[in-house]
């Protein structure tokens, strides 16, 4: 059965409201609609979608059958864990709502399918980059000259509803989880054509970034750019000697400036203890069977019941090397599949190749950040990573249709 151009158009338009809503919404609760939110409900509509697109003999790349088949196993092996652990049903619940998102991945492989829809949605990570940062530096502008007392921006977006969408750094710089895709966003203007446009789009986002005051996100995007620039160099075969001067002074200047960064972000001393414990008790629990599959979806630490900030440190806590492993595959895949792709870039110069290191930088990105936050196992990591997962699986044939000028269809 073949999908109209009509019912073409309104899948498209659903999957870009997906998108966006989690582009922006942060960890989703800023849009609760009754009961569930609207990540949720959309969520839901997806899967619906899956299954009878699916009955309209849509076809599932065998690495989302893998993915899907192996997290299947990894997801009941937890809660089963959990289960026979004793966890309180409210706490098995929160953790299998919060990983059931790895779900909607066949809708992703099913929507992703063509050159068409990469450069859509490449357009539209680079967009929502883009305005978030524009948005906080007027946000950060209007917040520091007084022109609304910070009381009344404190409790507009300190509501129980809003719980975590936002941390204050003292009086003058807010944290919002949603910024992560303006990160991830700043890759993909950071490898774009060298113009003064990208160049000054790139100051911006790197400018908003620093001025949230969230001292992982500044030093991430720093550690990744720079380097990528001390492996140009190395890479250059012109002028060794400038190179290696160069490389020595952004290495020199880097560790000079780190203490200053950390300085200015502030003491996070109480926030380190924190996770230093958290690391504590998690040792302290570690048994035979926990250390292979965990304790269970439901099962948290004194300091912290439910989700902790270390993601790695909270799957091995709940699934042991068997999440950590599934979770590690990932990016091991992506890896490997880039080392691919840049030999077939190798061998293929004159067909302009699309270029891999946006997707490549922004999961690294993910992975690290990471171990500061939980990002990875919930709906804002895996997005990024499923897109990326889809768009490596399928980046020949996506090269293929960009050189000869064709464009598939759902």
């Amino acid at each position: 059965m073949r999908i109209s151009f009509k019912r073409q158009s309104v899948l498209l338009l659903f999957f870009t409201l997906m998108l966006l809503e989690i582009f922006l919404g942060g960890a989703g609760r800023l849009t609760t609609i009754g009961p569930l939110t609207l990540r949720m409900y959309l969520f839901i509509v997806g899967l619906c979608l899956t299954a009878l697109l699916l009955l309209a003999s849509k076809k599932l790349t065998k690495t989302t059958v893998v993915l899907m088949t192996s997290f299947l196993v990894v997801y009941f092996v937890a809660i089963i864990r959990g289960v026979l652990a004793g966890a309180e049903f409210s706490d098995l619940f929160a953790d299998v709502k919060m990983v059931s998102f790895f779900f909607i991945l066949p809708f992703f492989d099913i929507m992703i399918n063509d050159y068409k829809a990469y450069t859509r949605l490449v357009r539209l990570l680079k967009g929502i980059s883009l305005f978030l940062a524009v948005a906080y530096l007027i946000f950060f502008a209007v917040l520091n000259s007084h022109l609304i007392p910070f009381q009344t921006i404190y409790r507009a977006m300190s509501k129980p509803e809003y719980f975590a969408e936002f941390g204050f750094r003292g009086e003058i710089a807010v944290i919002y989880k949603g910024f992560i895709y303006a990160c991830i966003g700043y890759f993909f203007y950071f490898f774009d054509k060298r113009n003064f446009r990208n160049t000054f789009k790139v100051l911006i986002i790197f400018m908003a970034v620093a001025l949230t005051l969230a001292r992982s996100y500044l030093l991430l995007l720093s550690f990744l750019t720079l380097a990528y620039i001390i492996y140009r160099f190395l890479g250059s075969r012109k002028n060794r000697l400038l190179n290696m001067f160069v490389i020595g002074l952004v290495v020199i200047g880097a560790i000079l400036l780190v203490p200053v960064l950390l300085d200015a972000l502030g003491d996070k001393s109480v926030s380190d203890s924190i996770r230093f414990v958290q690391i504590q008790q998690v040792f302290e629990r570690i048994n035979p069977i926990s250390f292979l599959i965990g304790h269970g979806y439901g099962i948290g630490v004194p300091i912290r019941p439910g989700h902790m900030e270390i993601t790695y440190l909270e799957i091995f806590h709940k699934q042991g090397i068997l999440g950590l492993g599934f979770w590690l595959l990932i990016p091991t895949y992506i890896g490997l599949k880039y080392y691919n792709y840049r030999i077939y870039y190798k061998n293929n110069t004159d067909s302009n190749p699309i270029d891999a290191r946006p997707f490549l930088f922004g999961v690294c990105f993910l992975y690290l950040q990471s171990l500061f936050n939980p990002y990875l196992a919930n709906s804002m990591g895996m997005t990024f990573l499923f897109i990326s997962l889809i768009v490596f699986e399928k980046l020949k044939k996506f090269n293929e249709e960009k050189n000869l000028g064709l464009h598939g269809d759902l």
